[in-house]
């Protein structure tokens, strides 16, 4: 049984005022009072098409208890729009059964490009590298099996760019390439030192997130520390033990966990430091282009219909999002 069976296809393709019945992921519940103290659950479900809030009127308490965030339920209601908002109204839920054949997994959305070609590339592209101490830094890095598995599966971030599986390697790729391409442009760039920082500017992303339960979401520690100090831990520690072994020279280790620990770009944005250093200025805006182009992507993907021209209101951009008419480009 595929992980949605409904009228009108998947979240993404919900229709005000039709029936819907389809498998979800309970992303969150919360408990609300009407105006009339009449209580209900409010719900966000989601599958690998999107979110989507529903209400629950009926045996609110005994909903409380049964089910939890991270459940796999089956939901019949009726689709309604509130406030611009495309919403469901829940008649029936149950929680799915091992008969149902649905797997948290299915509800996670994977990313366009081919995960092992992407990182095929990344392998490329440390063989190019011909600052020995970086090329064996990347090496020794993705030489743990569990490690690289879990960077090959991770996500690029948890709603707004790259919030899929196998969204990291797709990112890292294109974020690495552009580098890539600006070092070839402006010669005073240290190509070897800036494609590195591309490759391990997002590392920490293998820890800062959890996708076991059908979404994605912080895990403990990366909701604690965040994955840029998470990411320059994980290379500071490999560079200490190479350090020891083979040596790595400090200056290298200076520039290089300064652009992990600056690829944000402002303080505002979560970096511990502003970039100071061409490679990190360099490392910054090409990490800002492609998370930019490809949230707007994501948007245009969810918001965009026929004869509609503009996004919704998207409060991380301050603007709306212009579609165009949807004519064929020449």
């Amino acid at each position: 049984m595929p992980p949605n069976e409904k009228t009108g296809g998947t979240i993404r393709g919900l229709k005000a005022g039709e029936r819907a019945t389809a498998f979800f992921v309970i992303r969150k519940k919360e408990w609300k009072t009407k105006k009339d103290g009449t209580p209900y659950m409010l719900f966000e479900l989601g599958d690998a098409s999107g979110r989507l809030s529903a209400t629950l009127w009926e045996n609110v308490p005994a909903a409380g208890e049964a089910y939890q965030v991270g459940d796999v339920v089956k939901v019949q209601g009726t689709v309604m729009d509130y406030n611009d908002t495309r919403q469901l109204s829940i008649d029936r839920i149950r929680k799915a059964e091992p008969g149902d054949g649905v797997d948290p997994k299915d509800f996670l959305r994977s990313g366009r490009s081919d995960t092992e070609d992407g990182f095929k590339r990344l392998q490329e592209m440390t063989a190019s590298i011909a600052t020995a101490p970086l090329r064996r830094l990347l090496e020794r890095l993705f030489a743990d099996s569990d490690f690289r598995n879990r960077f090959k599966e991770a996500p690029g971030g948890k709603l707004w760019h790259h919030a899929a599986i196998g969204g990291l390697v797709e990112h890292t790729v294109s974020v690495a390439s552009l580098c890539d391409a600006l070092a070839r442009l402006y010669a005073d760039l240290d190509r070897d030192l800036l494609v590195t920082g591309a490759i391990l500017h997002d590392l920490g992303k293998t820890d800062e997130y959890a996708w076991d339960r059908g979404f994605i979401d912080y895990s403990d520690e990366g909701r604690l520390w965040g994955h840029i100090v998470m990411g320059a831990q994980r290379v500071r520690a490999e560079i200490e033990r190479m350090e020891t072994s083979e040596g790595f020279p400090a200056e290298l280790k200076k520039r290089l966990l300064h652009m992990v620990l600056s690829h944000q770009g402002k303080l505002e944005q979560g970096s511990p430091v502003l970039p100071m250093t061409r490679e990190a200025v360099a490392l910054y805006y090409a990490d800002e282009l492609d998370s930019k182009l490809n949230a707007l992507d994501h948007i245009i993907e969810r918001d965009a219909e026929p004869g509609k021209t503009w996004s919704r209101f998207i409060q991380l951009l301050d603007r709306f999002v212009y579609f165009g008419d949807g004519k064929p480009k020449n």
